[in-house]
């Protein structure tokens, strides 16, 4: 199909379990005339198609089915219903190292798994020296594999199967290993995929890394799609299903209706076009709920936009439904790729906000400067009952879109957030 990298239509897998391994066995003998398993389907009518060259996010909770959807895109596992068609070479980073020989060298390794993934020897050992420079083992790359440490294996594996120069490539959790300073070096590396116009697939709890990323994400959940579109409507959609389980868990079954209440405080203020706006945005608990954010300048005066490194106030109106002892406020500033570029909360700041009583309010201004490239910017407010809770009283993102203009001296800034900085020469 035309303008298709990989076309994913109406796949299920079903598993067959057994409670015992001699059922197994018993099913066998039967040939069929008795049942001694139940199915378990891992994925269900499954449809959605990537466009080539774009980066498709997949997300969703453990056990929900993704790395089964990867593996059946890359063939390792059969549908039991459906069909994929996938046009050009595919690369898989499911299981790093998986087939090494423990025995071989690093550089026989490498050679051994570009024979398997159909590549002429002459070829593998052309790329040899990209992968040695990118795994960074040093003379380890001609000792066996078993006097690795899992650091240099993990390095090792990640390089040889990301150079095999892919029209598709599927990443299942591989960034979540290494050290810091190879993770940036793997990002790098898909970045530069990227630009050549390579297909990818990519899964991850990490959600900020699949904003950031991905073009389009798809959110799977019980084997089945919960949500596909723009990275940061699907991420929505995907907190506030968290969120919800975190609420049944916490108990908090209860409707929680939205009741006047008598400010507590002169500066709060209920903004109704607010709650309309962002009603799509949001998600927790209801027990307590953010009723608006404000940008204001050092006079607190709204602004719609900013002045490059300007001093701006972030004003955020809470409203509580219920008794809360304690509280955490915070907020992030994205960037149009969804990336948290400046952010904090109250508890971090060691400023606590004092307990609320159902009908009290109160409202927490953010100081600080906006140090950022010129662009547009988003705000993501919320209010979380404690540090450790993953159950949220209110989650907005979008809450507020604001420019931050370019700098009035004509400079230009070549990074998100400028620094200032110290230079001296020594001639």
């Amino acid at each position: 199909m035309s303008g298709v990298a990989v076309d994913v239509e109406a796949v299920s897998k079903a598993y067959r379990i057994y409670a015992h391994p001699r059922h197994r066995l018993l099913e066998a003998l039967w040939r069929g005339r008795r049942q001694y398993h139940r199915e378990f389907w891992a994925l269900r009518n499954i449809t959605f198609q990537i466009r080539p060259g774009s980066t498709l996010g997949i997300i969703g909770m453990n056990g929900s089915g993704k790395s089964t959807l990867l593996q059946v895109i890359a063939g390792i596992v059969q549908p039991t219903d459906g069909r994929v068609t996938a046009h050009g070479r595919i690369a898989s980073l499911l299981e790093l190292g998986a087939g090494f020989n423990p025995e071989f060298t690093g550089r026989e390794n490498v050679v051994m798994q570009g024979t398997i993934m159909g590549f002429p020897p002459e070829e593998t050992r052309a790329r040899v020296p990209a992968i040695e420079a990118f795994a960074e083992i040093g003379d380890f790359i001609d000792q066996p594999v078993k006097t690795y440490s899992s650091g240099m294996f993990v390095r090792l594996a990640f390089a040889a199967a990301i150079h095999v120069d892919p029209d598709v490539l599927l990443v299942d959790e591989a960034l979540a290993v290494g050290d810091a300073i190879f993770q940036h070096r793997c990002i790098r590396r898909i970045r530069e995929l990227q630009d050549q116009g390579k297909t990818i697939v990519f899964v991850s709890h990490d959600i900020g890394t699949v904003k950031a990323l991905c073009s389009e994400v798809l959110f799977i959940d019980a084997g089945e799609v919960r949500g596909i579109g723009d990275p940061s409507d699907v991420a929505n959609l995907y907190h506030a299903h968290i969120a919800g389980l975190e609420t049944k868990r916490a108990e908090l079954t209860e409707p929680v209706l939205s009741i006047p209440v008598t400010p507590t405080s002169s500066v709060f203020r209920a903004n109704p076009t607010f709650d309309q706006r962002v009603g799509l945005f949001r998600h927790g608990t209801g027990a307590a709920r953010i009723r608006d954010v404000e940008l204001l300048d050092e006079q607190l005066r709204p602004l719609a936009a900013a002045d490059f490194n300007q001093e701006i106030v972030l004003r955020v109106h809470v409203e509580f439904y219920q008794d809360a002892p304690t509280c955490i406020l915070g907020y992030f500033v994205r960037d149009k790729t969804g990336t948290n570029v400046i952010g904090t909360n109250t508890y971090e700041e060691n400023t606590a906000i004092p307990p609320r009583k159902s009908g009290e309010t109160v409202v927490v201004d953010f100081r600080y400067r906006l140090p950022l490239m010129p662009g547009t910017y988003s705000v993501t407010t919320a209010l979380a009952y404690n540090r450790y809770s993953a159950t949220y009283f209110d989650w907005i993102d979008n809450a507020l879109v604001f420019e931050v203009l370019p700098p009035p001296d004509g400079r230009i800034i070549h990074s998100k957030v400028w620094l200032p900085l110290q230079i001296t020469t020594h001639a």
